[in-house]
């Protein structure tokens, strides 16, 4: 029985594991967030729109490379995130998209590859 009442946790904190740490802190600072906050956290934008006098939208993209196999690159992940701020630099909405770039280590744009479901 006790297992029973421990599996539920277990799989919860699995999940954490693998959800992204931008994606939990963005969910977390959803409506409550600066621009400048935002930015303390995730770093600069790889763009910037800001679009008066409604607020601006900000595009991040973190990459990494795919484990090699036998010394040989298999690929990369690109993690894009938009992320929308109001006119008083609130932080209102997020998106995250995940894309796999196969053999190519360094893929411009980060949306040329083959799109995953995001957590």
């Amino acid at each position: 029985m006790r297992g029973l009442l421990l599996f539920p946790l277990l799989i919860l904190s699995a999940c954490a594991l693998i959800i992204p740490p931008e994606c939990r802190y963005l969910k977390a600072a959803q409506n409550h967030a600066t621009m400048a906050e935002v930015q303390e956290r995730l770093g600069p934008p790889l763009t910037k729109n800001d679009i008066p006098p409604h607020g601006a939208t900000w595009l991040y993209e973190v990459r990494e490379e795919q484990p090699t196999h036998r010394g040989t690159p298999t690929g990369f992940w690109c993690d894009e995130y938009r992320v929308s701020f109001d006119s008083g630099g609130i932080l209102r909405a997020w998106t995250h998209r995940s894309f796999y770039h196969k053999g190519e280590l360094q893929p411009e744009p980060c949306q040329a590859g083959y799109e995953r479901l995001a957590l």
